[in-house]
């Protein structure tokens, strides 16, 4: 079998830094997690429950873990019931709103339906994954043996300064508090639980998780002794060229949920993405081998990213949605508006404004937004130019509000 870490690194799942001029992969050691995983170890990841659908920055996590279970290594895949309570503040210049413990609940069960719908990930074999809370151990624990004397003794408060989301909050005086503050320290617990209790050798996650990992890694060696054989992986953060990350739209994430982002809106945004993308996201997003994505990147851009849009549906939603989606796709350019399944639809029980029916259906975030697009002449009902965000709508009729972006409006 084909070394699985080398495939990881050819299909683009290892974050890269540079240091000094020079491009390393963010890893703690190359070989040593290179044989952990071509000889078959536990890796986790953990997924903050803060909404009740997985977005395209996680399905990213969901392949790499797919293609590490199918080379023989075992997956504990962490619903952060108890971290996801206190809210990551990685990357985040304010504190999150607290999740109640029903919330919580309510997202872990409908993320844990979604991943094993999507058939990536085997869930019923526990020698080859594992679904575990963490609120398991950390609702549970007492709070001055277990936490202060078995966890947060061993932190630097000097340390954890330095992590990059504090420091900035610090120095530019914002309210950071004991809660966020120790959400690394809850983080790091649970891959010393895991080390401990599954011999978990691996913790993998995004490149911003990459601080909180090594404070895990770091956690285990206070408790084991420095060979202690735990290591951390990170994933690249896609980001577009604006520097927004991969997946942000106009209404929000790109979810995986054909209900909250439909198999229709969810192709329009991968067959949207720039042509130097392309190949990136054949690589992480799909299956096709690398010598095929080259042959494909060869020829027409626009073939290149229709292919990558019907294969990424495919994986996400299934074949059958794929090719109506595509064909669907193939409408919207062509002009016809005839027999298009599964763009959003909104139920329409009394007469609504314009601006009313794209805001509240998430369409659009606001009725300036709506205003300015209509103004612009982005804006169409049934093919005529609305010259009116207060319009009256009181009939099916087809709202076109971008190049691609389309809304039915239906009778309830």
């Amino acid at each position: 079998m084909r070394n699985i870490y080398e495939l990881l690194k050819e299909r683009g799942y290892i974050a890269t830094v540079e240091e000094q001029g020079i491009k390393k992969f963010q890893v703690t050691d190359e070989e040593a997690v290179s044989n952990l995983l071509t000889q078959g170890t536990t890796v986790y990841e953990g997924f903050d429950p803060s909404a009740d659908s997985l977005h395209l920055g996680h399905f990213m996590s969901i392949m790499a873990l797919h293609h590490m279970q199918e080379a023989g290594n075992r997956i504990i895949f962490i619903l952060g019931g108890g971290t996801g309570r206190v809210g990551d503040p990685s990357g985040k210049n304010k504190a999150r709103s607290l999740l109640t413990k029903e919330m919580v609940i309510k997202n872990a069960t409908a993320i844990k339906n979604q991943v094993q719908s999507m058939g990536l990930l085997d869930l019923d074999n526990p020698k080859k994954a594992l679904m575990i809370d963490n609120s398991d151990w950390l609702a549970k624990a007492l709070f001055l043996d277990d936490y202060m004397m078995n966890v947060a003794r061993y932190f630097s408060v000097n340390e954890l300064v330095k992590m990059e989301t504090f420091a900035k909050r610090l120095s530019e005086g914002a309210p950071l508090s004991l809660l966020e503050f120790l959400y690394a320290t809850m983080q790091s617990w649970d891959y010393l639980e895991l080390y401990e209790k599954y011999d978990c050798r691996l913790q993998v996650g995004g490149s911003d998780q990459w601080g909180n990992i090594l404070q895990g890694v770091s956690l285990i060696k206070d408790h084991k002794g420095n060979k202690a054989n735990a290591h951390a992986l990170t994933f690249p953060l896609l980001t577009t060229a604006n520097g927004e990350k991969m997946g942000k739209t106009v209404s929000g994430p790109l979810w995986l949920d054909p209900k909250k982002t439909s198999p229709f809106d969810f192709y329009q945004y991968i067959e949207k993405i720039p042509d130097d993308m392309v190949r990136k996201l054949f690589g992480l997003y799909t299956f096709i081998p690398m010598e095929e994505i080259d042959k494909i990147m060869a020829g027409n851009p626009r073939d290149a990213q229709k292919k990558l849009a019907f294969e990424v549906t495919k994986v996400v939603h299934g074949e059958e949605e794929a090719k109506n989606a595509s064909k669907q796709s193939t409408m919207v350019f062509t002009g016809s508006s005839e027999n298009l399944g599964s763009i959003p639809e909104f139920k329409l029980s009394n007469s609504m404004r314009l601006d009313e029916i794209l805001v509240t259906s998430g369409s659009l975030v606001s009725n300036s937004e709506v205003a300015r697009r209509v103004k612009g002449g982005a804006v169409k009902i049934d093919d005529q130019k609305a010259t009116d965000p207060k319009q009256q709508i009181n009939k099916p009729v087809l709202i076109k509000y971008g190049k691609t972006n389309f809304l039915k409006v239906v009778s309830s």
